[in-house]
């Protein structure tokens, strides 16, 4: 190529490779203050909207976990109130047994009656417990399987990963665990001869035998309508609930490690996508410092090729 003074073609490529060498050094300063790989869409688009979505479902992931942990609370706090019912359920028993001494005067029983009918009211007491301003406990026995349990207290139903409620109602409804209700006592009271071995279907609650509207009267401890066999039917049913609960509460405990490693997996796959390996791209960062120095080096030498056109035409 001839000399010629109009175009200085190797000082355009030059300045063309600094402009290169430079856009390319600032973007890896960029991913080294940052500690990302994909510091602009232009680094990796698909990597980009992939970790978006990671980033998205590892935030559902925590709230999944706060709710597991959550529904946890409640059942720990309900069968607290099943312990207290048991108590005074086994209290009831005991005082039942006492009263059945025939040594025992009217004036005895009386004194009997009176810590039973105040323990009976306790017991109805505990059925309006609440968690949160949630009630624990359904208001009525047909309530503990309803099927639309956002419509009925004491009826729960969580998500346990971060899909959520996707697909709710379709074969493909993301994991979930639903608390049926569990209906503790009734002033109405029931029938405490039904099925001492489902905890769920008594009309007159866990505690059928000892809630029974006639029972509120004197002498109630006596009436015959409180039997032995039906007080110790309602310890079975309270027995029977707090080994439901118990067994939910193991459950959700195994959703929740679940849902922990299932976060902790997504957290490091994303990791994998959007986090820079700071040992590749610092000597990445030397390769380009340098280059961009030399460019500016060869800039400069570049510019300096007029002069020797200059020197021709002052000869």
């Amino acid at each position: 190529m001839g000399l010629v003074i109009s175009h200085n073609f190797a000082a355009s490529y030059a300045a063309r490779q600094l402009e290169i060498n430079d856009d390319n050094l600032r973007n890896s300063l960029n991913k080294l203050s940052s500690g990302k790989r994909i510091v602009r869409p232009t680094d990796d688009a698909a990597g980009m909207a992939v970790q978006l979505k990671m980033k998205a479902a590892i935030n559902r992931g925590f709230a999944a976990k706060n709710n597991i942990q959550n529904a946890i609370s409640l059942l720990q706090t309900q069968d607290g109130v099943l312990t207290t019912a048991t108590s005074v359920v086994d209290r009831i028993a005991e005082l039942k047994a006492m009263s059945m001494d025939a040594t025992k005067n009217s004036e005895d029983l009386l004194n009997y009656d009176e810590e039973f009918q105040v323990l009976r009211q306790q017991l109805l007491d505990l059925q309006n417990e609440k968690f949160n301003g949630v009630s624990l406990f359904v208001a009525a026995h047909g309530d503990h399987d309803s099927s639309d349990f956002t419509a009925v207290d004491g009826v729960f139903k969580i998500w346990t990963t971060e899909q959520g409620s996707a697909g709710e109602g379709t074969a493909a409804e993301a994991p979930s665990v639903m608390f049926e209700g569990v209906h503790l006592a009734t002033a109405a009271g029931g029938d405490a001869s039904v099925d001492v071995t489902d905890s769920t279907t008594v009309d007159g609650g866990l505690a059928a035998a000892i809630s029974q509207t006639a029972l509120a009267t004197p002498n109630g401890l006596t009436n015959a309508a409180l039997s032995m066999d039906g007080i110790l039917a309602d310890l079975q049913r309270l027995a029977n609930a707090r080994a439901k609960n118990g067994a939910l509460q193991s459950r959700l405990g195994f959703a929740y490690d679940n849902a922990s490693v299932s976060k902790s997996n997504m957290e490091a796959a994303r990791s994998r996508i959007i986090d820079v390996d700071i040992a590749e791209e610092s000597t990445k960062f030397a390769s380009l410092n340098i280059l961009t120095q030399a460019s500016a080096s060869m800039l400069a030498q570049a510019n300096q090729t007029g002069r020797t056109a200059l020197q021709l035409l002052m000869a």
